[in-house]
């Protein structure tokens, strides 16, 4: 495997990047959302995301000495099928994109075992985890008194 090239500053530069682009997709479920419920739901996580981003940048400013630089602007990318989205869908699509940040971390930390670039990525690993895991459970509790729902997520 390739060693890997980059720094404390560049990862979590990319780190709240991340935080951004993430409000800003939650933005756009919203505004295709089949329910105000819906909608509603996906501009919490939204906001979530800027509680996310917040701690990224004191982080930064701890790490570094110096504000983070001001995040490129978003272009959120929804599937061209995500229209009328319910909540069960929503949140269904919600985990995957937190699964992968989850992933995309873990992967990086494995690269560099045991330094201080591995213990900030397991850091952020952890962090989005627990995104996962509270969604997971907000997904179940969507789905359980809708059996087809279920079945057509396999």
């Amino acid at each position: 495997m390739k060693p890997l090239e980059t720094t404390v500053e560049e990862v979590l530069r990319k780190a709240i990047q991340s935080e951004v682009d993430t409000r800003a997709w939650y933005q756009k479920m919203a505004e295709r959302a089949a329910s105000p419920a819906v909608q509603k739901r996906m501009l919490e996580f939204a906001d979530e995301e800027l509680v996310h981003r917040a701690k990224l940048e004191r982080k930064y400013r701890e790490e570094i000495g110096k504000p983070a630089p001001e995040p490129h602007v978003p272009k959120p990318e929804l599937p061209s099928d995500a229209y009328d989205l319910d909540m069960a869908r929503a949140l269904k699509m919600a985990l995957e994109r937190e699964r992968d940040s989850e992933s995309y971390f873990r992967f990086m930390a494995e690269r560099v075992p045991d330094t201080e670039l591995g213990h900030l990525f397991m850091e952020l690993a952890e962090i989005e985890w627990k995104h996962k895991t509270d969604l997971q459970a907000e997904y179940n509790s969507a789905v359980a008194g809708d059996p087809e729902q279920f079945l057509l997520d396999i």
